[in-house]
């Protein structure tokens, strides 16, 4: 009853069965509950978690789980315009949500692969059996939600989680022992450039390029920021809260309130300036407000 009666593709013929049957599953609380999953694996709630993460929680972590979350994000973007998967929206018998905010092309799925790269850097970073169930409940939760709303196939949610896992895996080593080398600033200040800079030159659409851009700013504010200030966390709690909302007014002045052209160049600017803002600008106001401290020196 729930197999296509038209051709499709070898491999998606069983997909489109699973879909058809988990959509079967049409309760108004599993409906609204499957939507907000899937905007807890998107852009908007990244937006407001991975910010507070680096302002107010710890700096060192945050930018690392920044930083690999960019990365992959580029990456997922990257594979998109290189495998040209086309998303089960309009197929007949699928019903297909959010496809406003489901445009281009669908492999892997960046919910599933943004949500496993997140989500085990915190996991290894927390260390907390509870807090690896919580992940790995959510994980699974956002990636049933984007083939319950039709705007993936099985297919894209299993790659993602896959290279989201190698992100998490990779990216953990290797910011452990790069801090753990501590790397005098003129090497990091031209990895910072370099590497995104390579990425944006080999990029095949706007969103990777964007997500080039954006390391950059990160990688380079990081770096003068150490350089020219020195902050850090302060430890009451207040401040944290109050670097918080001035940051958030600033990303959201950068990216609502300037209406930036669609075009490459544009888009790189932004990006390239909100990460700037993020690692740098940011810090360098809530050093002036007295909401940033200057490390303590051991005498």
């Amino acid at each position: 009853m729930l197999a296509p009666d038209f051709p499709l593709p070898m491999g998606y013929r069983w997909q489109y069965i699973v879909i058809r049957w988990i959509q079967t599953l049409s309760w108004p609380w599993f409906h609204q509950g499957m939507k907000w999953l899937t905007w807890l694996g998107g852009e908007r709630f990244y937006l407001i978690m991975l910010p507070i993460l680096f302002w107010a929680v710890s700096p060192r972590i945050g930018l690392r789980v920044i930083y690999i979350f960019v990365a992959s994000m580029y990456t997922n973007y990257w594979l998109k315009y290189a495998l040209h998967v086309i998303r089960p929206i309009g197929i007949p018998g699928i019903r297909s949500d959010l496809t406003a905010n489901s445009t281009g092309y669908a492999m892997p799925s960046g919910h599933a692969l943004g949500s496993v790269t997140i989500g085990g850097l915190l996991a290894w970073w927390v260390k907390r059996s509870w807090f690896t169930f919580l992940v790995l409940i959510l994980v699974l939760g956002i990636g049933v939600s984007r083939v319950y709303l039709g705007v993936h196939w099985p297919q894209d949610v299993l790659v993602g989680w896959v290279l989201g896992a190698a992100f998490a895996w990779v990216g953990w080593i290797v910011g452990g022992w790069w801090t753990y080398r501590g790397y005098r600033e003129n090497v990091r200040m031209a990895l910072s450039i370099v590497f995104p800079l390579t990425l944006w030159v080999i990029h095949r659409g706007l969103e990777d390029a964007g997500y080039a851009a954006l390391l950059l700013g990160l990688g380079l504010g990081n770096v003068l920021q150490e350089r020219w200030f020195g902050l850090e966390l302060n430890p009451i709690l207040w401040r944290r809260v109050a670097a918080v909302i001035i940051g958030m007014a600033g990303l959201i002045a950068l990216q609502w309130g300037i209406k930036w052209p669609a075009n490459l160049i544009w888009v790189s600017v932004a990006n390239l300036l909100i990460g700037l803002w993020g690692t740098l600008g940011a810090p360098y106001v809530f050093g002036l407000a007295g909401l940033y401290q200057k490390p303590v020196r051991m005498a």
